[in-house]
């Protein structure tokens, strides 16, 4: 009775947050500043790497902003989410407290950023939400650094789910031109490629100044 009340509560403060964004309207293209290409026939090795590495990146470190890095989330099969503090307490400030997920990551991925993902780094988690884009972006590089170091330890290994690239929508079409470009930059000096993944495994400076490459890319390298 606890637990379903804790998620009934979320599921308020979720609608309240919606209602706040009032009918202001996300463009998935225009979410970053930087520029990318859109080529007509994409990489398809590169886009099933895109998908793997969204798959395997977790709601974890954006709910533990601002020092708050003992807070555990958990999520429901419904979508509901619940984040608790080293004390086990509900954690309730407007940054880091549990919402609503329309998407699982491992089911749908794409659409788990346009839906989820896309719509807190544009507006934030809640009303009154204090953090800045460009905090909450930094956040979700700490998250998706997870993802990509899954592939490279895991994933590389793996025969990859095939992309069918003529089937998806816009929005979807835009989330993997914005991740080819985050993840396989042709400007980065380190690359993320086959002949370069034994280096990236077995040395982690190496491996480090790859990610850093994103973090600046996105302008939020501390």
């Amino acid at each position: 009775m606890k637990h379903f009340f804790v998620f009934s509560i979320l599921a308020i403060a979720f609608s309240a947050n919606c209602e706040a964004q009032g009918n202001e309207q996300l463009n998935i293209q225009h979410l970053f500043s930087f520029d990318y290409e859109k080529p007509n026939n994409p990489n398809p090795e590169q886009l099933s790497i895109v998908r793997y590495i969204l798959k395997n990146t977790y709601e974890n470190n954006i709910h533990k902003m601002r020092g708050e890095k003992d807070n555990e989330v958990y999520t429901r099969e419904d979508g509901s989410e619940a984040v608790f503090d080293k004390e086990g307490k509900l954690v309730t400030n407007s940054y880091n407290s549990g919402s609503f997920n329309y998407h699982s990551n491992e089911k749908e991925p794409i659409k788990k950023f346009i839906f989820d993902i896309a719509p807190w780094l544009r507006w934030g988690n809640a009303r009154g939400d204090p953090t800045s884009f460009n905090e909450r972006l930094y956040y979700y590089t700490l998250d998706l650094n997870y993802g990509i170091q899954k592939y490279i330890f895991k994933g590389s290994k793996e025969k990859l789910e095939e992309v069918s690239w003529k089937g998806l929508s816009t929005d979807e079409k835009a989330v993997y031109y914005i991740f080819l470009t985050i993840i396989f930059n042709k400007n980065y000096k380190i690359k993320m490629s086959s002949e370069n993944m034994e280096r990236l495994i077995n040395d982690g400076e190496y491996y480090y100044e790859f990610f850093y490459q994103i973090q600046e890319l996105l302008h939020v390298k501390q």
